[in-house]
């Protein structure tokens, strides 16, 4: 096959990007119409059938979530991306196969960055930043050390599951400001009792930490969590209040970010569904965005 500029390499650059792997409804609705129709699933599978991306064979399908179809970049795929990265195939670090068991966590999080994207594109104000994914955090991961509610001190490295910052031209203001993301998906598989300390006092130890503004360059930034549920997010609210989250943990549910989705392309920053830990009133995540086409 003949490898297309305007789309082949972009998803094979995309699918590497993205912590490794993609889906099959994810690739549709980034480089496709997003309806569900037949040509990303064509088009993919002559990618697959070149050995430029590999999907589950009969061994490994069941551990895909019903409904999904997954890829990952083959050996050939690898070198396309090394190649337009000036690096050679030794020197990408890329990943062989997905984390099987971490699959529908790690879909929910290329879903929120393509919100994201798809809403910083939308706006006429907002830039978005190259993203930080977390395999980036898991090759380097930063240290924090901290006190739990008991004055017993800690340390435990900080892996998010992806960072990114958000920049907002504004006429009266000389320099654009700033919005900076570290991103949580709680997908509730276990009750958590650990979160207040594992993540939220280390996640605010980290925003304050020499670690963080070496690595970003940033003094400020702020945790979103994505969860499953209101129960699920009140209980984790609860730990965050406790451990002096307040304004520096912003959550919201799965089902939030979908209703978001329905009423505009950039609801997921411009829809009030976002609870501050501090707050019982759902706010945007960044007020008075002007989001409409520029």
């Amino acid at each position: 096959m003949r490898l297309t500029k305007e789309r082949d390499i972009p998803i094979l650059e995309t699918t590497h990007a993205y912590d490794g792997m993609v889906s099959l409804k994810q690739i549709d609705r980034r480089f496709f119409s997003g309806k569900g129709r037949s040509q990303p699933r064509q088009r993919m599978r002559t990618l697959w059938a070149n050995g430029y991306v590999q999907m589950p064979n009969e061994r490994t399908i069941h551990r895909v979530p019903l409904g999904e179809t997954i890829y990952w970049l083959d050996k050939r795929g690898a070198e396309v991306v090394a190649a337009r990265q000036g690096i050679t195939l030794a020197e990408l670090s890329w990943r062989r196969q997905p984390r099987w068991s971490w699959i529908e966590h790690d879909l929910a999080v290329n879903d929120f960055r393509l919100d994201i994207e798809q809403a910083c594109a939308e706006s006429d104000q907002l830039e978005l930043q190259p993203w930080v994914p977390e395999t980036d955090f898991l090759a380097n991961p930063d240290t924090v050390r901290f006190k739990d509610e008991n004055d017993v001190s800690h340390k435990r490295q900080v892996r998010p599951d992806g960072y990114f910052l958000i920049t907002r031209e504004r006429e009266d203001r000389p320099k654009p400001e700033g919005f900076a993301f570290m991103l949580e998906i709680d997908m509730a598989t276990h009750s958590n009792p650990s979160f207040e300390r594992n993540k939220v006092r280390a996640g605010l130890a980290y925003l304050k930490s020499e670690a963080y503004e070496r690595r970003f360059g940033l003094r400020f930034g702020r945790w979103l969590v994505v969860t499953t549920s209101d129960p699920r997010m009140e209980h984790l609210l609860g730990q965050t209040r406790r451990a002096g989250g307040k304004d520096l943990f912003y959550f919201t549910t799965f089902d939030r970010l979908t209703q978001a989705a329905q009423i505009s392309r950039t609801g997921v920053l411009s829809e009030p569904i976002w609870l501050v830990a501090g707050s019982r009133t759902l706010t945007p995540l960044i007020p008075d965005a002007t989001v409409g086409a520029g």
